[in-house]
Order: C-alpha cells, then structure tokens, then sequence
C-alpha cells in the first residue's frame, strides 16, 4: 500500500465485505487491532477509515460497544392512523418495548395547553424504547391524562403496544392530530440508549392523538435519523379530510 492512501484501501475493502454480504447490516466489525493485523496497517489508519465511512453513515459507532455495520432504515408511515408496532410488523419486522421510566406528573402550561387539562392536572408519564428486530430505534416519552386513561399503566404491562393497552381500557379507536419533526444531535444518554454516535442525528418528533377531537395522548419521540425514513399516506389524509368535511 501506498503510505498517503493506506486508509483508503481499508475503508475500500470494508466496502467491499458489506457490499459483498461478507458483513451484514447491524454485525459489529473486529476491534482496531486485529484490522491493522488483517490490512498490515497501524492502528492509526484504522481509525481514519472507520472515521471516513461513519461520517458516510455506513457504519455507526458505539462507545463502549464497538463499530457496527449501519442498520437498513425502517419506513414510518404517517397517517392520521399511524399505529407504530402495526406498521413495523407489516414490513416483516419483530418490534417490542421496553418500559424505561414511568412516573406521575402534574400538567405544566405545555402539557395543559396541548392536552386541553387545567394546570396541574395528573398526567401519566411512560417513557419507552423500542427496538425492531432487536436494534433500538425509539426512544418515546407519551404523556396521557390519568382522568381521560385510568388504570392505563396497569393495562399497558404485559402489552406490546400503546394502542393495545388503550384497548384494554375501553378506548377503542383514536386517530393522530398533527406530528412535527425537527433533527438534532442526541444527548450523551439518547445516545447511550440508542446504541449510536453522538456525531450522528436524530429525530425529534412530537405528535398527538386524539379520540373524537379529545386528547387522550401527547408523544415526544427520539429516533435514530439513520434507521428510519418518514412515508407521508396521502390517500389517508385525504380520506380523513372528506371525513371531517
């Protein structure tokens, strides 16, 4: 190898292993050490090729957990029925959560105003984490009020989705108000719980959902921008639009 270009032949034979399924999408890579040993190259220049195709977003890096081939994204559906777990298990993907905090808190001006509450109404906080086909994409923090959602928190144990656990509560049907999407950078712990670089983006997104015209939920969600792309179901809006015509 050429000393100026020995990254670059790293980085282009790592290419070629995941372009030739040799490694696949969410596998980790060997550590630095045994990739200098493999390319005869220093652990430096190791390094600056895995740098190269991080910030390609072919590979996603974990502190503590090591370099993983970035995953295939995953298509969210948004509709006025959007329904997370039914959408993920259309594609053919496993989805599950996990319950990482709940707590009671009292309604501040942002959560009485979206949720048409008095100030310092109840409202049932549950913060989750989503994972499909075991690699976590979502971090969601959904606020309910308890007075619209009793017993909501007992019914949602033992469930794998918050439109399951409305059911078990008598609410039926439900449909999403509006959801807004802005991209930043994740915290030290969004990252942590994703399994992803701080030096990559994320969605933020916020969302409501609504049954007849009441809100029953307030979502402000955390993805990975890199494993999930937004679809927009015109067809569905149109036909919630005639509907409320």
């Amino acid at each position: 190898m050429e000393g100026g270009k020995r990254w670059e032949v790293v980085r282009g034979s790592l290419l070629n292993d995941i372009q030739e399924a040799r490694i696949r999408p969410g596998d980790k890579l060997p550590n630095d050490l045994e990739l200098a040993e493999r390319f005869g190259v220093n652990r430096h220049t190791v390094r600056h090729a895995i740098k190269s195709m991080e910030s390609d977003g072919v590979l996603r890096v974990v502190q503590g957990r090591g370099t993983f081939v970035a995953e295939d994204a995953t298509t969210y559906l948004l509709s006025p029925r959007t329904r997370l777990t039914e959408n993920l298990l259309s594609q053919g993907l496993l989805a599950h959560r996990q319950i990482i905090g709940t707590m009671t808190v009292e309604a501040d001006a942002k959560l009485a105003e979206v949720l048409q509450l008095p100030l310092g109404d109840k409202v049932l906080r549950i913060d989750t984490l989503s994972f499909h086909d075991d690699i976590p994409r979502t971090i969601a923090h959904n606020h309910f009020p308890m007075s619209r959602t009793p017993n909501l928190l007992d019914a949602f144990f033992g469930t794998n989705s918050v439109s399951d656990a409305l059911k078990r509560i008598g609410i039926d049907d439900f449909s999403r108000e509006w959801t807004r999407i802005n991209a930043r950078l994740p915290t030290e712990r969004e990252a942590e719980l994703l399994q992803m670089s701080r030096s990559r983006p994320v969605f933020q997104t916020e969302n409501l959902d609504t049954q007849n015209e009441t809100p029953i939920k307030y979502g402000e969600n955390v993805l990975c921008a890199e494993r999930v792309t937004f679809a927009i179901d015109f067809n569905d809006l149109r036909g919630a639009g005639q509907k409320s015509a």
